[in-house]
């Protein structure tokens, strides 16, 4: 499939070699920053800290994740369509190195994660593990119609990965000129996918977790690379200071209209807004983001251990529920449970947590990474940054 639709289907023109010098990402880490503040949300969701209705950030957060993947993933893959224009003869290539770094750095925490809850006794893990390990979870869950609590948050991964192996039929295939109208047409489809699951009464579980009720997420990322690609973005401090003051008064107003949209009962249609208005502040705070954000907030973002949070988000994603499951029945016969002595519990998983990751990080995921880059590094074209995927969290 890969070397068919790379070197028969491209456009006869490929608009690529003009903007392949933009094509760099330079690493930021404000994108970082947020997606520690992202992990953080999932985290107070998952281990049971009490947040106000119009703070509650776990599910935004996982959306945070979609939009920034489909950020990056687009970029990464406009460098594979450029590498394909100036070698059509060896299209297979430059996509198959494309699939295995997904793989590469995806594929071992998660596998680990797995071995390490069927080897500890998490029946859950046993019992789904073919459809754990084939990245189906998802499918899986919206056929069951209910939550398996233990492996609950690998719906999200699962996204992801179906997100990276189809994504290269629309960005490999789409002529530019068309990419603007089929991001537009991929928002609305995903609002539409929604609205017919409350309508017709179809589970919530299905709403939420297949790639059809996630895709707008994913292409409100790739306007946003659009956007960036086309030297748009930047003009954005060019805008007339009352533009620039409304922008954030209108981000922040579809963030806590997305709080509020999320109180509503199941069989409101109203509730499927909830994730659109969400990707308006999202796209809102990635542009600022990637074009800069200065100030107090800047350095916030920027600040050390944020940012270093941020860049084992996903070992927190794969291993944090485990950590729940396996640690919580010891710290219950000290007395120290939800209830009783919570700060003290949210401190010691939160610890274990961070441990565990960076560790992960370290002596896993970095020599991995490393090779991923030896294999499918390109000359002379830079490769993208090691941590530049992100990777959502939540069962909502």
């Amino acid at each position: 499939m890969a070397s068919s639709f790379a070197t028969t289907h491209l456009p006869e023109r490929v608009d690529v070699p003009s903007i392949r010098p933009r094509l760099k990402s330079p690493y930021q880490p404000q994108l970082d920053g947020l997606r520690a503040l992202a992990i953080m949300g999932v985290l107070f969701e998952h281990f049971g800290v009490g947040m106000p209705t119009l703070l509650r950030c776990g599910p935004l957060g996982v959306r945070f994740f979609f939009v920034l993947t489909g950020y990056f993933i687009t970029l990464s893959l406009w460098r594979v369509q450029a590498e394909i224009a100036q070698n059509p003869e060896g299209g297979f290539l430059p996509l198959g190195r494309y699939y295995l770094a997904r793989l590469l750095r995806i594929g071992p925490p998660f596998y680990l994660a797995l071995l390490i809850g069927a080897v500890f006794g998490i029946e859950e893990v046993r019992t789904n593990f073919i459809w754990l390990a084939t990245f189906q979870a998802n499918n899986h869950f919206a056929f069951l119609g209910y939550w398996p609590g233990s492996i609950a948050h690998f719906w999200s991964l699962a996204v992801q990965e179906q997100f990276y192996m189809l994504w290269p039929i629309v960005v490999l295939t789409l002529p530019r000129r068309w990419f603007i109208p089929a991001m537009a047409a991929f928002i609305l489809f995903g609002l539409g996918f929604r609205i017919f699951c409350i309508v017709t009464e179809t589970s919530t579980i299905t709403r939420w977790v297949t790639l059809f009720g996630c895709v707008d997420s994913f292409a409100v990322g790739a306007l946003i690379a659009y956007l960036k690609e086309s030297k748009r973005l930047q003009n954005l401090p060019l805008l007339s200071p009352t533009i620039l003051f409304a922008l954030p008064l209108a981000a922040f107003a579809c963030f806590f209209l997305g709080r509020a949209l999320m109180t509503l009962s199941e069989n409101n249609v109203w509730l499927a807004l909830t994730e659109s208005v969400d990707e308006i502040f999202l796209a809102w705070l990635l542009a600022m983001s990637i074009t800069g954000v200065k100030g107090r907030y800047g350095a916030i973002l920027s600040w050390t251990p944020l940012v270093y949070l941020g860049r084992i988000s996903y070992g927190v994603y794969v291993y944090h529920v485990f950590i729940i499951i396996l640690v919580s029945p010891l710290l219950a016969t000290y007395g120290i449970t939800e209830i009783h002595a919570s700060i003290a519990r949210l401190a010691i998983l939160l610890t274990l947590t961070i441990a565990l990751s960076s560790f992960s990080w370290h002596y896993l995921e970095q020599p991995f990474i490393a090779w991923k880059n030896d294999l499918t590094r390109r000359r002379p074209a830079p490769t993208p940054a090691a941590h530049s995927h992100a990777f959502p969290v939540l069962a909502r």
